[in-house]
């Protein structure tokens, strides 16, 4: 068993790697761990304690591999993306978080023996990346709901789909319209929303679809802002998240951009692919295209 403290490793000069986070999800670790095991000619892995040890290993190791794979959630995800933007090195993932939003796009999910056969033939492609305030994100962006659930479910002491929905319930029982001023090219203005969000892809996590059009290689991302809305209409907002018909709603408006954005917003608490921060300045994203070199999952969908 794998617990935080634990720095657990198998190294055998393969070409890739599996990065494994303890601290993420319900970890079938004694299991990972066996099966990795049988394949020590072919693949090396490491649990690291934190996520300093984590990056003190890639800025000394991250030429000795071809293929890294994050084994956790979207924040785990987040952080290896980080290390391997622009060195055209190819990132895959073994999704074991609560929602997994950037895994279910890319067609990732916890099956390790069609990801084994998905390293071995190395295919990839390329995916845009955005850059808020200088650090990368590839999957979403966002201040308000979003934001709130992500610090909710951070001080929790279980993770899971379960305890994830319970922090998105007392959230948006007690949200609170903040204002936000926004400007893009010609564009400026200032409003009150519920929510404001950059997506690269098209969902949060769990098949709830936030920008249904959003597509993560072409050039663009989409700004979605969320009016507040009477709380009796939260199951609608809900229901068309998971059938992909959010846009249908009068409470939400987006915008399909490439150029940069500056966010300005009386509430401080955000979250950059689900990890939740706090940023008391004014917000700046840019994207740019190409960025980041994914595995091609036997399972990805062209949308």
């Amino acid at each position: 068993m794998i617990t935080k403290n634990d720095f657990v490793h198998s190294f055998n000069n393969n070409k890739t790697i599996f990065l494994i986070n303890p601290k993420a999800g319900i970890i079938p670790d004694s299991i990972l761990i066996r099966y990795l095991s049988k394949f020590s000619s072919e693949f090396d892995y490491a649990a690291f304690p934190t996520i300093g040890e984590f990056r003190e290993f890639m800025k000394s190791s991250i030429n000795n591999y071809d293929v890294f794979i994050a084994v956790g959630g979207d924040g785990t995800v987040n952080g290896l993306a980080t290390e391997l933007v622009g060195t055209g090195k190819i990132m895959g993932v073994f999704p074991i978080g609560s929602g997994n939003g950037f895994a279910r796009e890319m067609g990732f999910l916890p099956l390790i023996k069609n990801l084994v056969k998905d390293i071995r033939r190395k295919e990839f492609f390329d995916i845009d990346v955005l850059y808020i305030n200088d650090h990368p994100c590839v999957n979403v962006f966002g201040i308000g709901i979003d934001s709130l659930v992500a610090h909710e479910f951070h001080n929790l002491n279980h993770r899971g789909i379960f305890n994830y929905g319970v922090a998105a319930f007392k959230v948006v029982g007690k949200i609170k319209p903040f204002k936000v001023s926004l400007s893009f090219g010609n564009e400026k203005f200032t409003d009150e929303y519920y929510m404001v969000s950059v997506a690269n892809t098209r969902q949060f996590g769990n098949n709830a679809y936030l920008a249904p059009m959003a597509k993560p290689d072409d050039g663009k991302y989409n700004l979605v802002l969320l009016k507040p809305f009477p709380k009796y209409m939260l199951p609608v907002i809900v229901l068309r998240m998971q059938t992909r018909t959010l846009k249908e709603s009068k409470y939400l408006k987006y915008h399909d951009l490439d150029l940069p954005l500056t966010i300005s917003s009386e509430e401080h608490r955000i979250h950059i692919d689900g990890d939740p921060g706090i940023d008391k300045g004014e917000i700046s994203v840019r994207i740019k295209k190409n960025g980041l070199r994914v595995l091609k999952s036997s399972f990805r969908k062209i949308h």
